[in-house]
Formats: structure tokens, C-alpha cells, sequence
């Protein structure tokens, strides 16, 4: 199991034991997600860096820097030969740069194709989010303001195929720094995201247009619904880090609410689901660090099956594999929980 930290650190463990096999310092602040292949593992910073190591040993095998001023919170995803990964500004967009999506050698780190966002490399559209990829090999990703919207692009090439927008930001910073889920239905694939301004969207994967738009919160800059959805062939789930709080699964085709489930603090972490359960953190960002949960839900209804207090906002997303559940904390722990947890 591997994991990075604010604190600018990366490690790997041992998934039964939590056992560290290997750990690497002084990177820079890591917020995104690590992504595992081919016995390398790939890691952004916000520093602007996209780092490779071996995934056996921890030892450095690359290092590839983003343009001056930029950061890497976007999640690495490798589809083939490539590590696609987005860039954005700082946080605050102070400055803002230009978003640009980024495609490198998965073994060497060689730059195989940028795309700037915007005319001309126009400061803006930073891509906060992840790629998803579907199975015709079309890649989509959330874009941030002034567009606030989707692109969809070649992983391959870079050649940008639409880019749609879900609204006016307007100058209120209100970004989609959501991961699309894919979405199959009887008439044709969706890609569906959530958004800071508190709209979860379906758009018609084949040109952008936008199939349905639900405004489930009021959102606001670095809330609404930022954390990236998770779909189990019929629902799809989101969480709202603005009032009120919690989780909403809804009907992937129609955007019906099938149920909705209040937390007492914001929900930032990315819902995954196995086992017929949606698994998530809760915990702020701005406020009490000091209080966060773990909470599992089923997916027929919403009841909860349980929790665990792990006293620290729990922001990320977890990640199930087998029978265990991991998920990190704003204490730097990492927390693992077994399949008995779900009984």
C-alpha cells in the first residue's frame, strides 16, 4: 500500500500489517493520489513535480517539473505507455497560471505531449482533477475556473475533442476539481461530475452537451462538491463539503435523488464502494482538524453499518482492495480496516 503526505513524504507498507517497507522525504506536499503500474510508482507535488520511483524499493527513477509557479494536484493515471496528469496554480490561484494537461513516458518521464486549456496558454482552467478514462479510449477530466466544465481529449495525443462548461463562474473561483465518473446507459455514455458551486452534471460523452444538471447544495470555492463521485453500475454517489453535509446517491440515468445521508462535519473524501458499501471520510479543512470519521454505508438505502473515530479530519479518499479498507488522515496516520468491519 503506498501513500503520500502534506508533509512531503511517500511510503509504502505492507497492506496486513501497516509494516513500512520503504519511505522517501523532502519531496514536497503531496495531495494527490498515487498511481501504481509496471513496477513504478508515480507521485505529483504541489511543488510542480511528478516523481517516479520503483515500486519494490522506493529508489528515484524520475523527476519531471511543471512550468514555474504551477502545481501538480491532479492524481497521476497511466494508460499505456503514459502517466497523464493535470496542472494547476497554487492554492488561492495565487498566482494563477495556466491549466495544462500533461502526458509522459511512463519510463522515462520524457514529455510526450502538453495541451494548454485555454488560447494561447491564457492563464486559467487549471485541471485540478483526474482523468478518467473509458473503454473506447477517450479521456475526460474536470477543468477549473473561468470555465468550470469537462474536456474531453486523446490520452494518447493531447487533440482536445470538446470542452463544455457547467456554468458562469462569474469571478467566484468555483472550479470542477472533481474526477468524472463514466456512465453507461441505454442511451449512450455519460460523464457525470460534481462541482464546487454544488451542481453534479451528466454531459453526453460524444459531444459535451449536457444531458441533466442538478444543483444539490449551495456552493462556494474549495466546497460544494468537490470530492470526486463513485458509481456502482446504477447509482452514483457524492458527498457536499457545504451545508448540508453528507452523501447523495442518485439515479445515474435520471439525477432522481435515491437517498441522502447528513454527516455533522464536510465531507471531502472521495466515496468508494465494494461489498454493496460506499466507504468515506468526513472532517474539515478550514476549522477543527481534530475530528473526523470513517463511515460505511450501504449502498440499498443509505444506512450506516458503521464508523471509526479516528479523531483527525479525514479528507482523502479510501481505497479498498480485498478485504481491507485504507484511508489517510490530517495527522499524517494511515488507517486500515479489516472486512469484519463491514459485517
Amino acid at each position: 500500500m503506498f501513500a503520500g503526505s502534506a508533509g512531503g513524504e511517500l511510503g509504502a507498507f505492507d497492506e496486513r500489517t501497516g509494516r513500512r517497507i520503504w519511505i522517501r522525504t523532502g519531496l514536497g506536499a503531496i495531495s494527490d493520489s498515487p498511481a501504481v503500474s509496471a513496477g513504478r510508482v508515480y507521485a505529483g507535488t504541489l511543488a510542480g513535480h511528478l516523481l517516479a520511483f520503483a515500486a519494490a524499493d522506493g529508489a528515484p527513477l524520475w523527476d519531471w517539473a511543471a512550468p514555474p509557479n504551477a502545481a501538480v494536484w491532479s492524481s497521476p493515471v497511466v494508460y499505456r505507455d503514459l502517466v497523464i496528469i493535470g496542472v494547476a496554480s497554487p492554492f488561492g490561484d495565487q498566482p494563477l497560471v495556466a491549466g495544462e494537461l500533461v502526458a509522459l513516458d511512463a519510463q522515462t518521464g520524457r514529455l510526450r505531449w502538453a495541451l494548454c486549456l485555454r488560447a494561447g496558454c491564457a492563464p486559467g482552467d487549471g485541471v485540478w482533477s483526474t482523468a478518467s478514462i473509458d473503454s473506447r479510449g477517450v479521456a475526460f477530466v474536470g477543468v477549473g475556473n473561468p470555465d468550470d466544465g469537462v474536456i474531453a481529449f486523446d490520452p494518447l495525443t493531447g487533440a482536445r475533442k470538446w470542452q463544455a462548461s457547467l456554468y458562469a463562474d462569474k469571478q467566484r473561483d468555483l472550479d470542477v476539481g472533481a474526477r468524472p465518473v463514466i456512465v453507461s446507459t441505454g442511451g449512450g455514455e455519460l460523464v457525470e461530475v460534481g462541482s464546487d458551486e454544488g451542481t453534479f452534471a451528466a454531459l453526453n460523452a460524444a459531444d459535451g452537451k449536457i444531458a441533466w444538471s442538478r444543483k444539490l447544495v449551495e456552493g462556494s470555492p474549495v466546497h460544494g462538491l468537490i470530492a470526486s463521485p463513485a458509481y456502482d453500475g446504477a447509482d452514483v454517489y457524492t458527498a457536499s463539503a457545504s451545508p448540508p453535509y453528507g452523501l447523495f446517491a442518485l439515479n445515474a440515468s435520471s439525477s432522481d435523488v435515491v437517498w441522502r445521508h447528513w454527516t455533522d462535519l464536510p465531507v471531502y473524501s472521495a466515496p468508494a464502494i465494494a461489498h454493496g458499501v460506499v466507504v468515506f471520510g468526513t472532517g474539515a479543512v478550514f476549522g477543527d482538524l481534530n475530528a473526523g470519521l470513517l463511515m460505511a454505508l450501504s449502498t440499498a438505502g443509505g444506512k450506516e453499518l458503521w464508523r471509526y473515530d479516528a479523531r483527525s479530519a479525514v479528507r482523502s479518499g479510501p481505497a479498498i482492495a480485498g478485504d481491507m479498507v485504507f484511508a489517510g488522515d490530517h495527522a499524517g496516520d494511515v488507517i486500515a480496516l479489516s472486512v469484519s468491519s463491514f459485517s
